[in-house]
């Protein structure tokens, strides 16, 4: 008895050893940084209405299959078991009664479309039309993920570096607020020095903790984006930004253009549904053409009311081949094939009218692209030369603040400067990274960094 509680509870332990490696495992996958990539991926994989246009694309692969097997023999079997009664006069004793007896029917039929105007042809070209430029639908619908998921991850990475910066300042704030709290006790400085001081620490600490907040709901919007189950462990890889650089030149927007007329999905989609518009003419039209088609079948039967025959010998000898063609010429439908047509060509130009506003708004984009770029270099340059000369004036005037050479409200104006300016250059470069990549994003190139 002993022996098999020991080992109830070595297996006990077992068991809360594995759950605990378990449960680490787990939180260890959790924990780990997304890079953009992986933050792509999963919201790839995760986007509702990424799956749902994956669906619908199915279901364009499913009626492009159908239409295809139409143009083979449609084949249908039947069989039937009859009972019938009848009231009989007997010839022998003149009685009435009912009499019953049983038939059975069977057949099998089988029909085929010779020639309709070609309409099941150019159903099936539309139809392989459809599934393409959904496809190339869907294919857009990632892009946009992808550059929105891009939005969120440098924003994420901006509001990171805006906390750090934040936490620079206020360490550098407390050593100041340390030493004028010195030079307070010795009488070299006024209260009211000091207490600038103060409020200068506090308003930065009050500037950190929003810096804080929005990293937060960044965060949590980037987390949304991906369809991903809010997690305070959530990390993201934060790439070497260092290198980035304005362009030499400033992009040209027909250059971009005529590349993102190449490769974009929304463009190939665009032109398919143009065609595919364009064939609804050609299939309106076979409506009025003449349609020939075959039907054949074999049917036999079998009746109890002839007994010199059993079953087998009837089903023989009843057997009934049938062959038909049928030729249908439309001759007046009231209008009706010649209204489908109108509203085709109506249709093909409504299409044509998306497919170019489809060319505009993505020619507007890429404009934008490229005036962000050209704006945010400039700002980045200029934002570089302002961080540059407001943090040498800053290291002259904490120095001789140091030294008691200047007094409290000078030098927390040339901070609040420095403040301001590297506040402006980090925004500036992060908004020349988004500029860059959204360029890259409309010449076809993919989002990484």
């Amino acid at each position: 008895m002993i022996q098999i509680m020991k080992r109830n509870k070595l297996l006990s332990m077992a068991l809360v050893f594995l759950s605990a490696l378990q449960c680490a495992a787990q939180n260890d996958s959790t924990t780990s940084s997304f890079s953009l990539s992986r933050c792509i991926e999963y919201a790839l994989e995760h986007n509702i209405v990424v799956r749902q246009s994956d669906l619908n694309t199915d279901i364009s692969l499913v009626t492009t299959n159908q239409l295809r097997t139409s143009r083979f023999p449609s084949v249908e079997a039947s069989a039937r078991q009859n009972f019938s009664w009848n009231d009989v006069q007997s010839a022998t004793t003149g009685n009435w009664a009912y009499e019953g007896n049983a038939s059975t029917s069977l057949g099998v039929n089988a029909s085929m479309n010779l020639f309709n105007g070609l309409k099941t042809t150019k159903a099936i070209e539309q139809a392989e039309i459809d599934y393409k430029a959904g496809q190339f639908d869907t294919e857009a619908q990632r892009e946009n993920i992808a550059l929105q998921v891009l939005g969120a991850y440098t924003q994420v990475l901006y509001s990171a570096e805006q906390v750090e910066n934040a936490k620079r300042q206020v360490e550098l704030t407390r050593s100041q607020l340390n030493l004028a709290a010195e030079r307070l006790s010795i009488g070299t400085i006024a209260r009211a020095d000091y207490l600038q001081v103060e409020s200068q620490f506090a308003t930065e600490e009050l500037t950190l903790t929003t810096a804080r907040n929005q990293l937060a709901t960044n965060r949590i919007t980037l987390m949304q984006l991906m369809e991903y189950p809010i997690n305070d462990n959530f990390t993201i890889v934060t790439p070497d930004m260092s290198s980035v650089q304005p362009p030499l030149a400033s992009p040209e927007a027909s250059d971009v253009y005529a590349r993102a007329l190449e490769v974009k999905p929304e463009i190939k989609s665009a032109a398919l549904k143009t065609k595919a518009a364009g064939m609804e003419i050609d299939l309106a039209k076979a409506d009025a053409l003449p349609s020939l088609s075959l039907d054949a079948g074999l049917s036999t039967n079998y009746t109890d009311n002839v007994q010199q025959l059993n079953f087998s010998s009837q089903l023989e000898h009843n057997l009934s081949p049938t062959l038909g063609l049928t030729l249908s010429v439309p001759i007046f439908s009231r209008g009706q094939i010649k209204s489908q047509v109108a509203t085709a060509r109506i249709r093909s130009e409504i299409t044509k009218l998306d497919g170019q506003t489809t060319h505009n708004q993505l020619r507007k984009n890429i404009e934008n692209a490229c005036l962000d770029v050209t704006a945010s270099s400039a700002e980045f340059q200029s934002a570089g030369q302002q961080y540059n000369a407001a943090n040498a004036s800053y290291e002259v005037a904490s120095e001789r603040f140091s030294n008691g050479l200047i007094n409290t409200v000078d030098f927390l104006v040339q901070k609040t400067s420095l403040i301001s300016a590297e506040s402006a250059r980090l925004q500036a470069r992060y908004n020349l990274i988004y500029s860059l990549k959204a360029l890259d994003f409309y010449s076809g190139k993919s989002i990484t960094f």
